[in-house]
């Protein structure tokens, strides 16, 4: 008998007729996910919980992935291959309590979510973004730029993708400053807000880090320093964070990840100029693709057959 795989991650239901052939080549019969127009970027508990008992495996994406959704799922649910490296939307205590294995990707997306990164930062020191702005609209800006050579960019989060920043912002001649406890040398979150002329966010999202970027982490920073985050949105804490850039004692803020995906149209983000905006794409590298959606199907071959 054919084992049912759910397919719900955002990346392998842009190219659905790929993978549909990809899955049933390896033997299994996909069952796939509504769109994510009618569904957002991941699925929430409900949504969820509509397939419970229907499936062998599933290539999750973000989806909400609870207690009660693997509960639900069981008996018959073995295994879980998460699309990509975060994992903070399924309670991996749960499962490793109920013996659903969950499988992803760590470490693929380094270099594709470094270079945004540094792209980010670029787009902000030197006013990229806002003099493409400008010259759209009919005007001919100068706005007086810093370079990157012997400014302090102070890393939250050095594992992969947090090393690999780090690696092309020495490149630039920056010096390096951590908080990462599981790296030593770290230095204390309010410490390295005060030094760093960027601060760039690389970490895992946990229950102890959210809003690790609060008001009075935002206070600590520099006077016209920037901060970057391309790891998870509820790190940062947008109310603070609007607050600091309106003030004018934040330079600016480079962002892919939001509390709130999509990005609500009433975000006071939207009309601030000293912020860039993307769309949580920052791994959406082509190479980093392809080495991910290979390892998804082998993490889920690895138990399915």
């Amino acid at each position: 008998m054919m084992a049912q795989v759910l397919v719900s991650n955002i990346m392998m239901l842009k190219e659905r007729d790929r993978f549909d052939a990809a899955l049933r080549a390896m033997g299994h019969e996909p069952l796939w996910a509504p769109d994510r127009v009618t569904y957002g970027q991941f699925m929430d508990e409900g949504q969820c919980l509509a397939f419970a008992g229907e499936v062998d495996g599933w290539l999750a994406g973000d989806d909400r992935i609870t207690r009660d959704v693997l509960s639900a799922f069981l008996p018959r649910l073995r295994v879980i291959a998460k699309w990509g490296t975060g994992l903070d939307s399924i309670d991996r205590a749960a499962a490793a309590e109920l013996g659903v294995p969950v499988l992803n990707s760590p470490g693929a997306f380094a270099d594709a979510v470094a270079e945004v990164a540094i792209g980010l930062i670029l787009m902000l020191r030197r006013h990229l973004a806002a003099i493409d702005r400008a010259i759209r609209a009919g005007a001919w800006p100068k706005p007086q730029g810093v370079e990157l050579r012997g400014a302090t960019l102070g890393m939250i989060g050095l594992g992969a993708i947090g090393g690999r920043i780090a690696e092309l912002g020495r490149a630039f001649g920056m010096e390096v400053i951590h908080h990462d406890p599981f790296v030593a040398g770290s230095v204390p979150p309010l410490d390295l807000a005060a030094r760093a002329d960027v601060v760039c966010l690389a970490c895992a999202l946990t229950p102890e880090n959210r809003h690790i970027v609060d008001a009075r982490f935002l206070a600590a920073m520099r006077r016209g320093a920037i901060l970057v985050n391309v790891a998870r949105g509820p790190l940062v804490d947008e109310a603070a964070l609007v607050a600091a850039l309106e003030s004018g004692h934040l330079g600016g803020a480079g962002l892919d990840v939001f509390e709130e995906e999509p990005l609500p149209a009433s975000s006071p983000l939207r009309r601030l100029d000293n912020v860039v905006l993307s769309s949580h794409n920052a791994n959406n590298g082509l190479r980093a693709v392809e080495a991910v959606h290979a390892n998804t199907l082998r993490n889920l071959a690895s138990v399915l057959g």
